[in-house]
């Protein structure tokens, strides 16, 4: 899977927030001012966020893209994947700025997705039922107008003339319960959301019960700390032509947080004496820099585009075969 993050990243954020065929219609206009994430319901344990204006606009990020999927599975550049979201769902993603996606990191059942851009409200639910083969029929919600897609849970929704809510139908009302009082999204994945900052792509999840209980019963010395472990948040900027990844993890205080970073100073160290391992992946653990600031860690890393071409082209090979 580690093979994967990056590229996979932004098709989950661009697919399953989409994918879904989303929307709904509303009649009450959304309030001035009210972010997107701020409408996410508290059952949620994901939400991630993609500025599409700015992926789309900028060659050097989806050459990048573009050069990760070519040692990937299909679809093998970003034109495929709009063309396959088109042909399937009716949506183009070209008329969209942004969408934010929220779910339920243990289920594939409970997804929603809150999408702005610039569209026409009839085209869409007709380019929408072509893709699908059928009408969609309406219904309403606490005075919302949802339009479900036929055999399956899934709604859509206009919440104003440039913002779609949809997805599973049980999460666009708990998202529209939300719009209207109802609790949204708590700590620590709001916090863990919003101190990523204005990036460019950005996903938050509490740590999933799951993995903890994977999790080896005895770890090395230093490493348990990590069962401490509240949330993780992940993000992706551009500055001039350097490309960054940024890594939050927040843990229960500062001195779980300190001793991760011990950790993984440790490991960093630990990698330079592994045997065969490559020269370009001994140069990009070197570029990681890991910091601690009270109950968050951070570990960042930058490159320019050249840079990540270079070693893509070069550790390209050992990705496929992993």
């Amino acid at each position: 899977m580690g093979r994967k993050v990056v590229f996979l990243f932004l098709v989950i954020a661009l697919v399953t927030g989409l994918s879904a065929v989303l929307g709904c219609e509303a009649e009450k206009a959304e309030k001035k001012g009210v972010a997107a994430i701020d409408l996410v319901p508290q059952t949620a344990n994901i939400a991630a966020s993609v500025d599409l204006n700015r992926i789309f606009a900028d060659d050097d990020v989806l050459d990048v893209i573009n050069q990760i999927a070519a040692n990937l599975e299909e679809p093998k550049t970003v034109d495929e994947l709009l063309s396959q979201i088109e042909e399937e769902a009716g949506i183009d993603l070209r008329d969209f700025s942004e969408v934010l996606i929220f779910g339920e990191f243990e289920s594939e059942e409970y997804f929603g997705a809150i999408a702005k851009g610039d569209f026409d409200q009839a085209i869409l639910i007709d380019s929408i039922e072509n893709a699908v083969g059928e009408e969609l029929s309406a219904s309403d919600y606490k005075g919302y107008q949802i339009y479900n897609i036929p055999g399956q849970e899934m709604a859509i929704c206009f919440l104003n003339s440039n913002t779609i809510l949809g997805g599973s139908r049980a999460a666009v009302k708990d998202a529209i319960d939300v719009k209207e009082g109802a609790p949204s999204l708590g700590k620590p994945i709001y916090d863990t959301y919003n101190v990523l900052g204005d990036a460019w792509v950005k996903l938050a999840m509490e740590m999933p019960a799951e993995a903890m209980e994977e999790m080896p019963e005895e770890l090395p010395p230093g490493f348990d700390t990590f069962l401490d472990m509240q949330a993780i948040g992940f993000s992706f900027n551009k500055g001039g032509v350097n490309l960054s990844l940024q890594l939050k993890l927040l843990f229960l205080n500062s001195t779980s947080a300190e001793d991760a970073k011990g950790a993984f100073d440790a490991l960093k160290g630990m990698l330079a004496f592994i045997p065969d391992l490559p020269s370009e992946a001994t140069e990009i653990v070197d570029r990681l820099n890991v910091e601690q600031s009270g109950s968050w860690l951070t570990v960042s890393f930058e490159a320019t585009k050249a840079e990540i071409r270079g070693w893509v082209q070069d550790l390209g090979p050992t990705l496929q075969d992993m």
